[in-house]
């Protein structure tokens, strides 16, 4: 709880400082301990948490994580480890860019979580990479707007990747990759719209169910299944 104080501090001293100066919003967040609950709002154009130098970067299990940008040319960019996460991202605007990392990395854990990303604009970009047995839902409306989610764990049993894209000229590409016993894990795709892109990779020791709902025209779907 200690670190969690001291975390939402730093964040409201930052928020702050850049409120005052008539500058972006920028948000930095360093967590360390189970059972956080952290929410992050910002509303405006410009504005970042976390970015490719300095992740917020959130560990300890049973964490839930709230993210909610409004407006165009926000970037959030947050690290979650830890086991049995409720990780939940919504961006409203144009040219946003979300990064979602939970348990990437060789040494790190993020078993058991729950991610949604839900999106809602054009030209948005939205990168998931999950850990052991997650289930990721990524629901994007828009145009141009391109959705990635990959998972390549030693434990992908029961893992889920659900996408469901409304609009035209999307891209959605899901990489699910590891052993997963005999029950395996699925990829689920909706897609409505026109000249839009899907591409489905499941390769491993698995049982893999890959489902794919597409209405609309020109658009292009390649699915690729191994053991």
């Amino acid at each position: 709880m200690k670190s969690l104080k001291i975390a939402t501090f730093v964040a409201a001293v930052l928020f702050a400082s850049h409120s005052l100066a008539g500058t972006i919003n920028n948000v930095y967040i360093d967590q360390v301990g189970s059972g956080s609950t952290i929410s992050m709002t910002q509303t405006g154009s410009g504005n970042t948490i976390g970015d490719d130098g300095t992740h917020t970067s959130l560990n300890g299990n049973t964490q839930t994580v709230s993210i909610s940008q409004i407006g165009s040319g926000n970037t959030h960019n947050v690290n979650v480890q830890g086991a049995n996460a409720t990780i939940t991202s919504n961006v409203t605007g144009d040219n946003n860019n979300t990064t979602i990392n939970c348990g990437a990395g060789g040494t790190t854990s993020c078993a058991d979580t729950t991610i949604s990303a839900n999106v809602t604009g054009s030209t948005n970009v939205t990168s998931v990479t999950a850990g052991n047995k997650s289930t990721i839902s990524a629901t994007v409306s828009g145009s141009n707007n391109n959705t990635t989610i990959s998972s390549t764990t030693t434990n992908m049993l029961g893992a889920q990747a659900n996408a469901n894209v409304t609009g035209d000229s999307n891209v959605v590409d899901i990489s699910q990759n590891g052993p997963a016993g005999a029950n395996g894990f699925k990829a689920d795709v909706g897609v409505t719209g026109g000249s839009n892109n899907v591409s489905v990779t499941q390769t491993g020791t698995i049982d893999s169910n890959v489902t794919v709902h597409s209405l609309g025209s020109n658009n292009n779907i390649s699915v690729t299944t191994g053991n």
